[in-house]
């Protein structure tokens, strides 16, 4: 089946360029996962940045000080992708 949402998304450090997070990953669906980010701006230049861990922590780099994002993570298997957890952070 496709995997769960990620759960505890949250915020484990900021500064001027990069938002650092964490997560627990759900139910797998019995199958292996791996986890997209997706951080959007508002005022940032598109398009916006997806990375891929096989891990629950990433830094989020190359951002603009002093905005606010949008971010997402999805789980994804070979069945699909599940719902996103989202956070909004601001850079400092």
């Amino acid at each position: 089946d496709r995997p769960d949402p990620p759960q505890s998304l949250r915020l484990s450090g900021v500064s001027a360029t990069s938002l650092s997070l964490s997560w627990s990953p759900g139910f797998d669906g019995g199958l292996p996962q791996h986890f997209l980010l997706r951080a959007e701006a508002a005022d940032a230049p598109p398009p916006p940045a997806v990375l891929v861990t096989s891990g629950s922590a990433l830094t989020l780099g190359g951002l603009r000080p002093a905005t606010p994002y949008d971010v997402t993570v999805r789980a994804r298997n070979a069945r699909g992708d599940s719902a996103p957890a989202r956070l909004r952070a601001v850079t400092s």
